[in-house]
C-alpha cells in the first residue's frame, strides 16, 4: 500500500514587504503605484489576462505570472495549482 503524504507551503507577508519581494523578481512601483520592470520602467507589469497591476492589488506570483488580489484572480491562480497537482 502506497501511503502518500501531502505538504503544502503557504507564505504570507506584511504589506511592507511588497517592494522587497518585488525586488527579488526585478520589479519595482511607479510614481502611480504601478508594478514595472525594474529594467525598462516604462513597461508595466501585467496579469495573465493583460491586466496593469496596483501595488495594493497585487496578491502574488505563480509560475512566473503576476496575480491581483481579486476573487477571479485568485480562482484562477487555484485552478492552476489543482491542474498542476493532478499530475502525476
Amino acid at each position: 500500500m502506497n501511503d502518500k503524504t501531502e505538504k503544502k507551503i503557504t507564505i504570507t507577508f506584511e504589506e511592507s514587504a511588497k517592494e522587497d519581494i518585488l525586488d527579488m523578481f526585478d520589479k519595482k512601483v511607479d510614481e502611480e503605484g504601478y508594478l514595472i520592470e525594474k529594467d525598462c520602467p516604462e513597461q508595466r507589469v501585467l496579469t495573465p489576462d493583460g491586466e496593469e497591476i496596483l501595488k495594493e492589488e497585487w496578491a502574488g506570483i505563480y509560475k512566473g505570472h503576476y496575480y491581483k488580489n481579486d476573487l477571479l484572480s485568485l480562482m484562477k491562480i487555484a485552478d492552476e495549482m489543482d491542474k498542476r497537482e493532478d499530475k502525476p
